[in-house]
């Protein structure tokens, strides 16, 4: 019973000095929570509320996979020239070999027998074997050449490649930039016009209850409240799967209850200005391919023709009949060097085949470039039609803001003094509030095209 005591007694002294430590110490022995959890909350992707097209496109080129696929397609083409490049050096192997032969017929015979294209050792031996060859490429007719110059085409391919990704990148963000920033305005826009006619509903609402309107008139109302409704989170709806595109490319969240847009930045380039395709990646692409292709169809015609080798060999032999560790006392055997000429005869007109194959790609590629640029070109002419048609219809929307600015004053005043109803001059706001909207969208989407034609032209 003592011993017990004094175990409890212990224990609770214990305790008592554990809870009179400084708050200092007790924190010593604390687990580290908060910290682990700042780390973690750390490597969450922050929730962005403010975006700009300048901003984004700087992200994305940091993020995009495509632009980190273009890349890696740059070094892998780039050990292909490696690769080409191998065929101007001399090739050097090492080899080796044991064997042990049981002759069930063995005979005294020093030299190995031969039948036909088989090799028969008459006796039953150990033996080993290491060579070292070295051959070496004298001519073939430019079949290396060709190759190289292929491989380094397509390095160029790669290349361009890139920066028609990074194009098609800017293209891709200005669209989704443009289509969010118009829907956040409309959507603004929206707001306002839902509040003036839900003011215009209540005010109909009490002048139904007055009987001093039909209840058509008040269905009427109701339903352009609810169509406003509908129409706000339609925008909404584009405004999300836009930005969940946009974190696709950036890789950042963004919070679209509170997100600010920035407006698309002017820019004074002449749309006009481009008229030489040759200038453009498209082009440049496909004539990189055409040149790759003439390159490979002129190893192809050469690939028959023959090529002269220069070798030579050195082997070290050793052999035992009865024991495999005497086998492996190897010593000098036979050295040797030489020419060889390779000419093949007949193929079953792989080869021929193979020139005609390569010939048809390479008329196909002339149509594939001559397609490209014809709808490039088409593209162009396309957007700078939209141009002249936006540019009549925001010189018709500013007209008609304007002439609505002014209604809407003098409604204002007539409302004023009590001459017409309230509900006429929020009608004159909704009014305007839409001609602002119709304004906003083409104004936009008139930097946007221009923007898009300067990214389609531009050299990079």
């Amino acid at each position: 019973m003592a011993e017990k005591f004094n175990i409890t007694k212990c224990l609770l002294i214990m305790a008592i000095c554990i809870m009179s430590l400084p708050p200092r110490i007790m924190a010593i022995t604390e687990p580290k929570i908060d910290v682990e959890l700042t780390q973690q909350e750390a490597k969450k992707p922050q929730i962005v509320t403010k975006i700009s097209f300048e901003d984004i496109l700087t992200k994305a080129k940091e993020h995009s996979y495509d632009l980190k696929i273009a890349d890696y397609n740059v070094l892998i083409s780039k050990q292909g020239v490696r690769g080409a490049r191998s065929e101007y050096f001399p090739k050097l192997n090492f080899s080796a070999g044991t064997e042990y032969t049981r002759n069930f017929r063995d005979v005294n015979e020093t030299t190995v027998m031969s039948i036909g294209d088989a090799f028969i050792n008459p006796y039953t031996r150990y033996q080993s074997i290491l060579g070292i060859n070295v051959g070496y490429n004298l001519f073939d007719f430019g079949v290396r050449g060709g190759n190289l110059k292929a491989a380094k085409e397509d390095i160029a391919i790669k290349e361009l490649e890139a920066k028609e990704k990074l194009q098609e990148l800017n293209l891709t963000l200005l669209d989704s930039y443009t289509k969010i920033l118009i829907t956040s305005k409309q959507i603004e826009l929206n707001k306002q016009i839902l509040a003036i006619e839900e003011k215009n509903l209540n005010m109909k609402e009490r002048l139904f209850n007055a009987k001093e309107i039909s209840k058509i008139e008040l269905n009427d109302e109701k339903v352009k409240v609810s169509s406003i409704k509908n129409k706000i989170s339609e925008l909404k709806n584009i405004e999300s799967e836009s930005l969940n595109w946009l974190s696709f490319y950036t890789g950042e969240q963004y919070d679209m209850d509170n997100l600010k847009v920035s407006e698309l930045k002017k820019c004074n380039y002449d749309v006009l200005s481009f008229n030489d395709y040759t200038k453009s990646i498209t082009w440049k692409i496909h004539e990189k391919n055409i040149k790759k292709k003439e390159f490979e169809l002129q190893v192809a015609k050469r690939t028959n023709y023959p090529k002269v080798n220069v070798y030579g060999r050195y082997y070290l032999y050793g052999s035992d009949h009865q024991n495999y560790g005497k086998s492996l006392g190897i010593e000098p055997s036979n050295f040797s060097v030489g020419a060889s000429l390779n000419m093949p005869i007949f193929d079953g007109f792989k080869n021929s085949a193979n020139i005609e194959k390569t010939a048809l790609e390479l008329k196909q590629l002339h149509v594939e470039r001559d397609k490209a640029i014809a709808q490039l070109m088409a593209r162009l002419a396309s957007m700078r039609s939209n141009l002249i048609f936006l540019d009549e219809q925001i010189n018709a929307n500013n007209d008609a803001l304007k002439e609505l600015t002014n209604k809407e004053k003098s409604i204002h005043k007539l409302a004023s003094k009590r001459l017409i109803s309230p509900i006429e001059e929020n009608d004159a706001k909704t009014e305007l509030l839409n001609q602002q909207i119709e304004l906003d969208k083409n104004s936009i989407t008139q930097i946007a095209i221009t923007r898009g034609i300067q990214i389609l032209t531009e050299e990079y």
